[in-house]
C-alpha cells in the first residue's frame, strides 16, 4: 500500500496488497513488510465505509482464501506484529511514534484477513491459516529467513480438514505453541503494558477490535455448522483456560480504566480524517496533526452533553471509541462461560476502589490453587463515565452487571449524592419504550428494580428536586422529585406494556420496583398521584369490559394482540394478568397510605377523586378495606367542612381539609400487612441470554461493523437459539 494517497476504490488494484495475497511466500523478514505497512489508515467507521472496503477487498481476499494455506504469509504478517509490539514493549519510550504507527498498520492488516476468515471459514481453519508455514525447497525463489527458497511448491497442498461441521479439539500446530496464542499474548500484553498516549490510543483500540474479531466465531459458529464452539475453540481455551487468566484482573483494570478515562479520541491515526472514502494519508501530515492539536480542546460528551440518546450513543462510539470498544470487551469476557471459572468475570465483580482504604482481598480460584488479587479501580470515575453513558445499551448492561454482582460498587452507589445523574437516563430509555428494543428496556428496567431495593436511596430520591425535563412531552412540569419521576415513568411503562406489548416479565419487574418504593412516597406531584390512580381506574374498566363481553358479548370484537383459535382462554389469561397487577396496585396504595399518608396529600385528594372505584373491590382484597377506611374518614371530614361552609370546596380548601385530617390521622385502625419488598433474582442458566445479547450489543453499538449478509445471518441465527 504504501505512503501514497488512495482510496477504497484503489486497493483492488494495489501492487502490494495482490503480492501479500498471491501465490509468492513472504518470509518474516523480506523488506516487502516495511513497504506494505508504510501506510496510515482510516478503518471503516460505519456500515457502508465496511460495504465499501469489503467490495474493494473481496477479489484479494478470495485470492488469499486460495494461496496462504501454501504460502503462510498470514503467519509471516502476525510474526512481523509480534516483533514490532515486542520491540515496542521493550522500548524505553513506549511512546515511540514509529513502532506504534507501523505496530498498528500490521495489526489492522491481521484484524481486516481475521475478520474475513472469521466470515468464510470455521474456527479450526482460521487457526490453520495462522499456523501454517510454507515449506522450503531448492529452487530459484525468494530466500527465506534461514537462507532457503521459499517459492510455492508446485505440488497441491493437503486440504485443510473439514469434519462435520465440528473443529477438532485442536488444530495441527507448526511448533509448541499456535500462533493463535502468540498473538493473543502480544494483543494482551500492548493493552496492558503500553499507555495510553495521542500516539497509542489507535493502537490500544485496534488492539481490542481485533481481540473482539477473534472472539467473533462464536457468532459465526451457527453459519459453519459448528455447535458447543467454546469447548473445542482453541481462540476460547487460550483467552480463558490458557496462562492468560492470570492476567485477566490487569486486563480488567485496565479496561475500566479506559471506560473510566472516557478520553476523547486525538486526530486520526497520523493524519486528519480524508473524505469521500479515502484510506490513506500522509504520514508527515499526520504527524504534524498530532503535534499541534491540543487534547484539552477536543470536545468530550462530559464537556457538551449530546441532547438526546441517539446523539450519544453515535457521539460515544465517535468521540470516545476506546471506551466504548473496552465496554464491550469486558461485556464479551464477563458474559461467556459465566461460572466460577470466569477468572475475567471474577476480577470485574470483585474490584475494589481505590478511595477505600481496607488491602484487596485476594480471591481464590475455584480449584483451589492459587489466589488472584482482586484489581483495585476508581469507583467514583467509573460511576462518572456509566453515568454519561447510561443511555447506551452496552453500558446499561455493565451497570447491570456491576449494580447485581459487584459489592464496591454498591456500597458507593449507597453513598452517591446525585444520584438522578445515573437514573434520570435510564428513565428515558423507559419514557422512549416504543423507540427501543425490548431487551434495552427489560435491562433499563431491571436496574431500577435493583436501585430501589436500596433502603436508604428509595428515601433520597423523593429530596432531590428536578426543574427541567424537556424530554417529557406529555405535560409540562415546573418541578418532580427524583421519586416521583420514577413512578411516573414506570407506571407509564407499565400502562405501555399492557396496552401493547404484554410481557408478563415487563409488568411483573414495573410493579415490583414501584412496590419497594411504596413506603417511603412522599410528597408526590398531583399529576403522579392522578396517574397512578387513573391507571388502577383504566385497567379495573378494561377488566369489566373483557368480562362482560365473556360472559355474553361479541368475542371476535375485542381487540387482541394475538389471534388464536381459543379467543376465550385468551381473555381468561388476559384477565388473570388484570387481576394480578390489579392487586398490586392495590398493595402499593395501602402501603403508601398505611406508612407515609401524612406525607402524601395529593394521593389522598386523588382517592377521594375516585372513590367509587374501590368500592368494588373491598370485599376482594383484604388491602382495599384499608383504602376504603382512609376514603370514608376523609370524605366524612369533607362533607362535615363542606356543610359548615354551605358551598362546594376548591381544591385548596380541599387540601387543606385533608391536611388538618391527616395530622389526626393514626394508621394503627388500619390492618396490617407484610412490608412490599422484592429483590430481583436472576434466571438459572444465564448466559443463554446473555451471550447472545452480548453480541448484538457488539454489532449494534460497537466499532467493527459485519457488513456482510453473513454477519446479519450469523447473528439472527445466534438471537434465535
Amino acid at each position: 500500500m504504501g505512503v501514497a494517497v488512495s482510496k477504497y476504490s484503489e486497493l483492488s488494484s494495489n501492487e502490494l496488497l495482490a503480492r501479500f495475497c498471491s501465490a509468492e511466500v513472504i518470509c518474516p523478514n523480506d523488506p516487502f513488510w516495511n513497504q506494505l505497512l508504510a501506510f496510515n489508515i482510516n478503518p471503516p467507521q460505519s456500515s457502508e465505509e465496511q460495504l465499501m472496503f469489503d467490495a474493494s477487498t473481496e477479489s484479494l481476499l478470495q485470492k488469499f482464501l486460495q494461496n496462504n494455506p501454501q504460502t503462510g504469509n498470514l503467519g509471516s504478517l502476525v510474526q512481523v506484529f509480534i516483533t514490532r509490539a515486542t520491540e515496542l514493549l521493550a522500548a524505553p519510550n513506549s511512546d515511540n511514534v514509529m513502532l506504534a504507527w507501523q505496530t498498528f498498520n500490521a495489526l489492522f492488516v491481521i484484524r481486516a484477513v481475521s475478520k474475513y476468515l472469521v466470515e468464510m471459514v470455521p474456527e479450526y481453519e482460521l487457526c490453520r491459516h495462522l499456523d501454517v508455514q510454507a515449506e522450503r525447497r531448492v529452487g530459484n525463489g525468494p530466500v527465506d529467513r534461514e537462507g532457503g527458497d521459499t517459492s510455492p511448491q508446485q505440488e497441491e497442498a493437503s486440504p485443510l480438514p473439514s469434519p462435520e461441521g465440528e473443529a477438532p479439539t485442536s488444530p495441527k500446530l507448526t511448533g509448541n505453541e499456535s500462533r493463535v496464542e502468540m498473538l493473543i499474548d502480544a494483543l494482551i500484553g500492548l493493552i496492558i503494558d503500553v499507555p495510553v498516549t495521542d500516539n497509542t490510543y489507535y493502537l490500544h483500540l485496534e488492539c481490542i477490535n481485533t481481540i473482539l474479531v477473534l472472539m467473533s466465531v462464536y457468532m459465526f459458529a451457527g453459519v459453519h455448522g459448528q455447535t458447543r464452539l467454546v469447548d473445542t475453540s482453541l481462540i476460547y481455551r487460550t483467552l480463558f483456560l490458557g496462562r492468560y487468566g492470570m492476567h485477566a484482573p490487569l486486563l480488567v483494570k485496565t479496561l475500566l480504566h479506559n471506560l473510566s478515562a472516557m478520553l476523547a479520541a486525538p486526530p486520526s491515526m497520523f493524519g486528519a480524517h480524508a473524505g469521500g472514502g479515502s484510506l490513506l494519508i500522509n504520514f508527515a501530515s499526520g504527524l504534524w496533526n498530532m503535534i499541534t492539536f491540543n487534547a484539552s480542546s477536543r470536545p468530550t460528551i462530559y464537556s457538551h452533553p449530546p441532547l438526546d440518546r441517539g446523539e450519544l450513543q453515535e457521539r460515544v462510539k465517535r468521540e470516545h471509541p476506546l471506551a466504548n470498544q473496552s465496554c464491550l470487551l469486558l461485556l464479551t469476557l464477563a458474559n461467556h462461560c459465566m461460572n466460577d471459572d470466569n477468572l475475567y468475570r471474577n476480577a470485574l465483580l470483585c474490584c475494589e476502589d481505590t478511595a477505600e482504604t481496607s488491602a484487596p482481598t485476594p480471591q481464590r480460584e475455584s480449584n483451589g490453587a492459587s489466589q488472584v488479587t482482586p484489581p483495585r479501580i476508581d469507583i467514583a470515575a467509573l460511576h462518572k463515565a456509566l453515568c454519561a453513558t447510561a443511555g447506551c445499551e452496552h453500558s446499561t448492561l455493565l451497570l447491570y452487571l456491576m449494580l447485581h454482582s459487584c459489592n464496591a460498587y454498591k456500597r458507593h452507589i449507597s453513598n452517591v449524592a446525585q444520584i438522578d445523574q445515573l437514573i434520570v437516563p435510564i428513565l428515558q430509555v423507559l419514557y422512549n419504550a416504543p423507540d427501543n428494543n425490548s431487551h434495552h428496556i427489560y435491562m433499563s428496567l431491571i436496574v431500577l428494580l435493583i436501585l430501589t431495593e436500596d433502603d436508604a436511596l428509595i428515601k433520597n430520591v423523593h429530596l432531590i428536586m428536578l426543574k427541567s425535563l424537556p424530554w417529557y412531552t406529555e405535560r409540562a412540569i415546573s418541578e418532580i422529585s427524583l421519586g416521583g419521576l420514577m413512578v411516573l415513568v414506570i407506571l407509564r411503562a407499565l400502562q405501555y406494556n399492557m396496552a401493547r406489548v404484554r410481557d408478563k416479565y415487563l409488568h411483573t419487574n414495573c410493579l415490583a420496583a414501584i412496590a419497594n418504593m411504596s413506603c417511603e412516597f412522599r410528597n408526590l406531584h398531583p399529576y403522579v398521584a392522578q396517574r397512578l390512580i387513573s391507571l388502577f381506574e383504566t385497567l379495573t374498566k378494561r377488566r369489566a369490559r373483557l368480562c362482560s363481553e365473556i360472559e355474553g358479548g361479541d368475542i371476535n370484537s375485542l381487540e387482541l394482540p394475538h389471534q388464536s383459535e381459543e379467543k376465550t382462554e385468551e381473555i381468561m389469561d388476559h384477565i388473570s394478568v388484570l387481576d394480578e397487577v390489579l392487586r398490586m396496585l392495590l398493595e402499593i396504595i395501602n402501603s403508601c397510605v398505611a406508612h407515609q399518608l401524612g406525607n402524601n396529600l395529593n394521593v389522598v385528594y386523588a382517592l377521594l377523586h375516585k372513590r367509587h372505584l374501590f368500592q368494588q373491590h373491598q370485599h376482594h382484597h383484604p388491602v382495599a378495606q384499608n383504602i376504603d377506611m382512609v376514603i370514608g374518614y376523609f370524605s366524612t371530614r369533607l362533607q362535615r367542612v363542606q356543610e359548615g361552609a354551605g358551598a362546594d370546596l376548591g381544591v385548596t380548601e380541599v387540601l387543606a381539609c385533608i391536611k388538618k385530617g391527616a395530622e389526626q390521622w393514626s394508621s394503627d385502625r388500619l390492618k396490617k400487612f407484610p412490608d412490599l419488598k422484592f429483590r430481583y433474582v436472576e434466571e438459572e442458566r444465564p448466559e443463554e441470554f446473555f451471550t447472545p445479547y452480548v453480541w448484538s450489543l457488539v454489532s449494534s453499538c460497537g466499532g467493527v461493523y459485519w457488513a456482510s449478509e453473513g454477519g446479519a445471518r450469523a447473528l439472527g441465527d445466534l438471537l434465535a437459539c
